[in-house]
């Protein structure tokens, strides 16, 4: 998931002050997240999702002998390459897993899609929604009934068809599963759960150096700090208050946010601190993160408190004082509904493993980019997450008996995204990576054996092992300004003075002269009349518009490296059908290896050229031709069908149990062909 820049037309608040406003995670169920006890079944389908690993990668671990589980599965059962949507997108594909659905039916299409009224880029995977009703006293408004986040996934996941008879369903960490779909018996929300403060997290920087420059940074807050006599005094911000009228002031941007003061005693004798935040006294040394630190805000007295978990790395002491803390993670603990289910589970979990990352996307890929971390503290943040998630793996597998486990793993995902260019000595910023680094990804891989290796024997005539990912991974080293293309080729006009500016905004596009546009990270719209607010193309030139389009982007060369950058221009008319086809952009742009959308453009965002190095620490991606980046399968049964597809395996699944496939799912069993 790359989240270069945060969508305008998302309020970074909004899921707070529903959040806040939630009573407290209510004790649901009466059932035990502690057994599968009740099962109508004993059969079992263990799942491991991967996100993002690359059969490419995994078949040279296997010819390397580092991959001995993955290939003894391989021989007992099926190995093979497994199609995926486009574009080929973890909140996209998970979608259709889930649901056994295209995009044209679940409607996830992206990360980010626009709001065709007002053109802004709003978040795919939830919505947040108002109370119905809300009481108000002076300056306080206190939700009382409705309201909160709403995931926008269409459709039933197919574990409704298991548990409904009886079935068991574990499932762990799956994307665009928040908030937590309570069908399940055991559940834990995955991609899309946002921090405490913010859909997609905000760390926290706190230096002493006047020169370290982030303007323009996004994803992160940047605090400058005074050092006397050794001592540090700090505020951890928090969630904006929305249980207050809020207020504007140009001297204090963070005037409605919630805050902790916080002090640091530096030891230089020791190389480390001291830090005192709410009772808590934690020792660093430079160069170590924390154990988890619980934190409180306070919204209303007494009553009105958020609880969260962060985690803080001493970077300097001298001869400035640097210091980061993580995004501030939902207490799993503490929950409002939607991150885990039942209620009870969190503290369960917490109990056996401690506090654990919530957030969606664990690792803080925004602070990576920015160079608040380099890379060994970026390696030493992904160990800690990889070292958790095994341990919840643990938790959860000594407690299932039958039915459904689902487990999945984002490190292979976002580690890939980090740390390509420090295994690809073709990137072009493969120089400034870290060496030490070059065999992370595959080490990971590696690590992903073992797990591999835990569930192995469990595998008998009544189980069914599958291994899949969403889509495979290449190099991102050159990066494509779509928006930027269609301006100089006449398809997207920008206000009169607009034209000056060396990179414009959503808000510089005049729409009374744009036929075309992009937002997200594949998707290429035109401006429809009748569905889009200011929309100038007629309905019935839409088809010879989109011809036209497709056969000059096709035509594009990068005169830098002589190759196309566009692999190929995919029609949503002659790939899916459903309800919500009609929403989704008329063309995905499937991008060459080598190349992606860039991320100002991603946000509708044009600028002064069209191709360009990649600058980011981001260097590996999934966004191409999705036939160019297709997931992994590994089978513990042969597979019959000649070209799997992630649409296949919930209708692979519900079969193993006897189960129809249910008039909503498109696909069909891979065991059966």
């Amino acid at each position: 998931m790359n989240r270069k820049n945060q969508p305008s037309g998302i309020d970074r608040r909004d899921f707070v002050r529903l959040l806040s406003g939630s009573a407290a995670a209510a004790g649901l169920t009466g059932v035990s997240a502690g057994c599968g006890g009740g099962s109508t079944t004993d059969k079992r389908v263990i799942v491991l999702g991967l996100d993002g690993m690359d059969p490419n990668l995994i078949r040279a671990l296997i010819d390397l002998g580092r991959a001995p589980n993955f290939k003894k599965l391989a021989e007992m059962g099926s190995f093979s390459k497994l199609g995926t949507t486009m574009p080929a997108l973890s909140p996209v594909a998970w979608s259709t897993f889930i649901t056994g659905m295209s995009p044209g039916g679940h409607g996830i299409t992206d990360f980010v899609v626009r709001d065709p009224k007002t053109y802004l880029p709003v978040f795919s995977i939830f919505e947040n929604t108002e109370p119905d009703v809300v009481f108000s006293i002076g300056d306080i408004h206190l939700p009382i009934k409705g309201g909160g986040p709403v995931n926008r996934r269409r459709g039933t996941p197919f574990w409704s068809y298991l548990t409904e008879r009886g079935i068991p369903a574990w499932v762990s960490k799956i994307p665009t599963n928040y908030p937590v779909d309570d069908t399940a018996t055991v559940a834990i929300s995955g991609m899309g759960t946002p921090d405490l403060a913010d859909a997609y997290g905000v760390f926290s920087y706190f230096t002493s150096d006047p020169f370290e420059d982030y303007a323009g940074m996004e994803g992160g807050t940047v605090q400058y700090v005074d050092v006397n006599d050794d001592v540090v005094h700090a505020n951890l911000l928090g969630p904006v208050n929305g249980f207050k009228t809020l207020q504007d002031d140009s001297r204090d941007p963070y005037i409605n946010t919630t805050k902790i003061p916080f002090t640091v005693y530096i030891d230089r004798d020791a190389d480390g601190v001291r830090l005192d935040i709410q009772g808590s006294s934690i020792l660093l040394k430079r160069g170590q993160y924390s154990p988890w630190v619980a934190v409180e805000f306070e919204l209303l007295p007494v009553v009105g408190t958020v609880r969260g978990n962060t985690r803080f790395l001493l970077r300097e002491i001298g001869p400035h004082f640097k210091l980061y803390a993580t995004p501030i993670n939902i207490d799993p603990v503490h929950q409002p509904e939607g991150v885990v289910y039942p209620a009870e589970l969190g503290a369960e979990i917490a109990r056996d493993i401690g506090a654990f990352w919530t957030k969606g996307l664990p690792c803080d890929t925004k602070a990576f980019d920015y160079k608040v971390l380099d890379d060994e503290a970026y390696v030493g943040q992904a160990e800690l997450v990889l070292k958790e998630r095994m341990a919840l793996f643990d938790h959860l597998w000594s407690r299932f008996d039958t039915g459904l486990f689902y487990f999945y793993v984002s490190s292979t995902d976002q580690d890939a995204h980090m740390m390509w260019r420090n295994m690809d000595e073709t990137h072009p910023l493969h120089s400034e990576a870290d060496p030490r680094f070059a065999g992370y990804i595959m080490d990971l891989y590696a690590e992903m054996d073992k797990l591999v290796g835990k569930v192995l024997p469990a595998v008998d005539d009544k189980t069914l092992l599958l291994i899949c990912s969403d889509h495979g991974f290449t190099q991102f080293g050159r990066q494509f300004h779509l928006n930027t293309w269609l301006r100089d080729n006449g398809w997207l006009a920008v206000k009169p003075g607009a034209e000056k500016k060396p990179e414009t905004s959503i808000f510089d596009i005049d729409w009374s002269r744009t036929a075309a546009y992009g937002i997200g990270f594949n998707a290429l719209y035109l401006n429809l009349k009748g569905r889009e607010g200011e929309g100038i193309v007629e309905p019935d030139k839409a088809g010879a518009m989109t011809a036209r389009l497709k056969n000059e982007l096709h035509s594009v060369v990068d005169d830098s490296t002589g190759k196309r950058p566009i692999a190929k221009v995919y029609d949503r008319d002659e790939m899916y059908t459903g309800p919500k086809v009609g929403e989704m952009a008329e063309m995905l742009v499937g991008y060459t290896p080598g190349y992606r959308n860039s991320s100002t453009s991603f946000m509708g965002a044009t600028g002064s050229e069209i191709i360009n190095l990649n600058p980011w620490a981001w260097s590996g991606d999934h966004s191409m031709a999705k036939d160019l980046v297709p997931g992994t399968l590994f089978s513990s049964r042969r597979v019959a069908a000649k070209d799997p597809n992630i649409i296949d395996l919930p209708v692979t699944i519900l079969d193993w149990f006897g189960i129809e496939k249910p008039s909503q799912m498109e696909g069909s069993s891979i065991l059966r062909g």
